[in-house]
């Protein structure tokens, strides 16, 4: 039997992966049997075989430095184990590599997935990256996040601003808008920004439904527009309302803080986890 036939019979026996099974007969003399004790030892086949499981639950960090802010998310199955002490370093330990390694492929990082590897028979459990962001503002602008008091959410909100504003009012407003797009579940900023393949997938969505309840098909084209800017409305920062006041757009509350500060005031982007 050839080497690659052994790797494979190793990963059916296992679930473990290809360079694991690789490894794991090369130090065993490539006798199969203590070649998965070896993968059982490193708890590399029982992590395997949970790879396929959601990882539902996890915990968002984030961190500074300067200006800069960096977020990660790190993933597991329940919530036990997202609380417990280990989870938790490990979710700072890799929101702190992510600050320190600006510019990188974070979900395909060789130390992030190493680090995964080898903490997750520890848990248990499956464990996942599900990413992570690191960013500079912009000049002229300011970086602000929120992480939610279950460490399931979070956002970071880059704000900027002309003239001679008061820094620090625009990084509290712009806190205000990262907690508004989780509480909210923002997608986007503004209507612009929206994916035309959404805006199509929506509007097929809503035309298969209005005609499957008896709506003629000239009247679902002229209510067309409308459900865009409804959706709009719901999923665009600054076209869903306030939270303290559903009257009142975000857009138009920016307008009246850059009013009060003697500034403008623009969302440059956010991202939410």
């Amino acid at each position: 039997m050839s080497l690659m036939d052994d790797i494979k019979t190793l990963r059916e026996k296992t679930g473990a992966g290809m360079m694991d099974c690789k490894k794991a007969l090369a130090e065993s003399n490539n006798d199969m049997e203590q070649a998965v004790v070896y993968l059982r030892k490193k708890g590399l086949a029982a992590m395997a075989k949970r790879a396929d499981r959601a990882t539902k639950e996890g915990r968002v960090a984030v961190k500074t430095s300067g200006d800069k802010v960096a977020m990660a998310y790190v993933g597991c199955e329940t919530d036990f184990v997202a609380k417990t002490d280990a989870f938790i370093q490990l979710a700072e330990d890799l929101t702190q590599y992510v600050l320190e390694h600006p510019g990188l492929d974070y979900n395909n990082d060789e130390y992030i997935k190493g680090q995964i590897t080898e903490k997750a028979p520890k848990f248990g459990e499956n464990t996942t990256f599900k990413g992570g962001y690191n960013w500079t503002p912009a000049t002229n602008a300011v970086l602000s996040y929120y992480v939610h008091s279950d460490n399931k959410k979070a956002s970071i909100l880059e704000l900027s601003y002309t003239g001679n504003a008061d820094v620090n009012a625009v990084k509290e407003i712009a806190r205000g808008l990262a907690m508004h797009t989780v509480g909210m579940q923002s997608s986007w900023v503004d209507a612009k920004d929206i994916p035309q393949e959404v805006i199509d997938k929506e509007l097929d969505i809503y035309k298969t439904q209005a005609l499957n309840e008896g709506k003629p098909e000239a009247a679902i084209e002229k209510m067309l527009p409308g459900k865009v800017k409804k959706f709009a409305k719901e999923n665009c920062l600054l076209e869903q309302p306030t939270i303290k006041d559903n009257k009142k757009t975000v857009a138009d509350y920016l307008a009246e803080e850059s009013k009060r500060l003697g500034t403008e005031l623009k969302v440059v982007r956010f991202v939410r986890f």
